[in-house]
């Protein structure tokens, strides 16, 4: 019978105390990031960030404050030289397949919550240029990018608050002119 060796000795001693504290360093990052900002938030959160981050446990409070009353999606309007155009839809959940939402999540927060926010309006220009370069193709280009934005309101349940408006609303927010060489 041989003797255990030292590495395996300290481990059987400590693996309980290690794993609980593990476990609880993992639990108190995952509450703290999740729950709004407190007086010392700002001084614990860092410690904490690496971790979070590099693990991919990353979340904002924001995902559960501030319901919308609305939903909203965008549309893109690629009109050519010859004064024709043609519509593109920014992806959107509603019309997609399960499996597919799951690999284009991250396209429609693209939209819904970069692009269609005015507090990031440095980023449409970049994506009217992106959407452009789809249609750039052929003897007729694009020369102008236009981004709609169009809305519906939610309903609340019968007896549970004031009925909105039930028509949708569109609104073009942005125009952006081509210039020849942002198609190449």
């Amino acid at each position: 019978m041989s003797c255990p060796s030292f590495p395996a000795l300290l481990w059987h001693k400590f693996r309980e105390p290690i794993i609980s504290v593990f476990i609880f360093v993992h639990i108190t990052a995952l509450i703290l990031w999740v729950c709004p900002p407190f007086p010392l938030y700002w001084s614990i959160l860092p410690c904490f960030s690496p971790y979070i981050s590099q693990l991919g446990f990353w979340n904002q409070w924001k995902m559960f404050s501030h319901p919308k009353a609305w939903n909203s999606y965008l549309t893109a309007n690629v009109i050519f030289s010859d004064g024709t155009y043609k519509v593109w839809n920014f992806p959107r959940t509603d019309q997609m397949d399960c499996l597919t939402r799951m690999y284009r999540e991250r396209y429609r927060k693209w939209a819904n919550e970069y692009i269609n926010e005015d507090k990031y309006d440095f980023t449409r220009a970049d994506a009217a240029r992106f959407i452009a370069r789809q249609f750039a193709q052929g003897n007729n280009p694009p020369v102008q990018v236009q981004l709609v934005r169009h809305w519906s309101f939610i309903q609340p349940p019968a007896g549970m608050g004031k009925p909105q408006p039930l028509d949708e609303g569109t609104y073009t927010f942005y125009r952006y002119l081509l210039k020849p060489e942002v198609l190449k």
